[in-house]
């Protein structure tokens, strides 16, 4: 180090100092790191960023002369709003080598499974016929947007809260309207190290016939792009597709989806007239039974809904009653059905939520249908 020193003033150059802890910390708390775990199986996307108390954690690495760091501790990750913890190799000038991120959480839940729908739709369903706000209620997290990560990330601790395992996604195709399909990683990344679970419902079905191919093609997607993330819901080895279905579904509806399923997924279809008798049978069956208080689809699933207040109507085809929503919690129990639905976790258009609102918010801060199913719901 001296005679690298002498050789400098020989030759009438400066030497660059040796970074220091003060400045590599400040590196940190002024920009965003996009990183990938490539140390595990499904190498999780992370963009992190520090606050001057997380950037303490870092420490210089004496085994390097100072010219490197490392970093143990908590980031905050911009791809799913949660703080995670990391640890890394840091290299000025802005260089992350041997990142570490939080394992994944790989368990599934057993039966039943208790899910909720949820709608990844906002804020484009906030505007429907000139009208906005289309709903009658005002959500505690205001009128969100889902490309925001802490909003994602408050609402899975709504979902963990209310003692649920899963939510059942509207996904409206690779390229379909609203957007949902570019916003379900976000919720697979905030839930990756924790027991909650996700799975797609599939909207074309209910207001159009889509042909096998098509199924088929967007089964294919489903399973390339979401259904290996230990975060989507399986059975067995079996990756969850919940259908939606519509006025015209018959046993030809589950002749199409039996065909078109070469790629092993579970499929709950909804039920019909007569779908019991269909020669081609799911996996399961559900209802989308959202202006029924509860409803018993045996032996498959149980359904049970808060309230029912469209936004354009008259008054509500269900009216919300907070006592008998915990009867109906206590129903659903006693059921024991496979498949324990509720209707819906933020189906503001229809007035079926159970996200919490100025209406009905509690000092849970979770408001007064997530608390009966904290309350109600056994946890696991």
């Amino acid at each position: 180090m001296i005679a690298a020193l002498a050789l400098a003033t020989a030759l009438g150059v400066s030497p660059s100092p040796a970074p220091s802890i003060a400045r590599a910390r400040a590196v940190l708390v002024g920009h965003d790191f996009p990183v990938t775990d490539e140390t595990q199986p499904d190498r999780p996307d992370y963009d992190l960023t520090f606050t001057r108390a997380q950037s303490a954690s870092l420490r210089a690495d004496r085994r390097h002369g100072g010219n490197t760091f490392t970093f143990e501790g908590t980031a905050r990750d911009l791809v799913s709003g949660t703080d995670v913890s990391v640890r890394f190799t840091f290299a000025p000038p802005r260089r992350l080598t041997r990142f570490r991120g939080p394992p994944a959480n790989l368990t599934q839940p057993a039966f039943p499974i208790r899910a909720t729908f949820y709608y990844g739709w906002y804020p484009e369903a906030w505007s429907r016929a000139a009208i906005y706000p289309y709903t009658r209620f005002h959500p505690s997290l205001g009128f969100y947007e889902l490309d925001e990560p802490d909003v994602v990330s408050s609402q899975l601790a709504a979902l963990r809260y209310g003692n649920l395992d899963a939510a059942v996604f509207s996904w409206w195709g690779a390229d379909g309207y609203p957007p949902t399909d570019p916003r379900f990683h976000r919720f697979l990344a905030a839930s990756r190290a924790t027991p909650f679970r996700w799975a797609a419902y599939y909207e074309r079905e209910g207001y159009a016939d889509p042909s096998v191919e098509q199924i088929r093609a967007d089964l294919r997607y489903l399973r390339d792009q979401y259904a290996s993330a230990p975060a989507y819901l399986r059975v067995g080895d079996r990756f969850v597709v919940f259908v939606y279905g519509g006025a015209a579904d018959s046993c030809e509806t589950a002749r199409r989806w039996a065909e078109a399923n070469t790629v092993g997924a579970y499929i709950v279809l909804s039920g019909f007239g007569g779908y019991r008798d269909c020669p081609w049978q799911p996996q399961a069956w559900h209802q989308y039974s959202a202006d029924r208080a509860a409803y018993a689809l045996a032996p498959d699933a149980f359904m049970i809904s808060p309230g029912f207040d469209e936004a354009a109507s008259q008054a509500p085809a269900l009216a919300r009653d907070p006592a008998r929503w915990r009867e109906n919690i206590a129903a659903m129990v006693a059921s024991e059905a496979p498949w324990q639905l509720v209707i819906s976790f933020n189906e503001w258009a229809e007035g079926t939520s159970v996200e919490s609102a100025r209406e009905w918010a509690t000092s849970s801060g979770h408001g007064a249908y997530l608390d009966a199913l904290h309350e109600g719901l056994p946890l696991k």
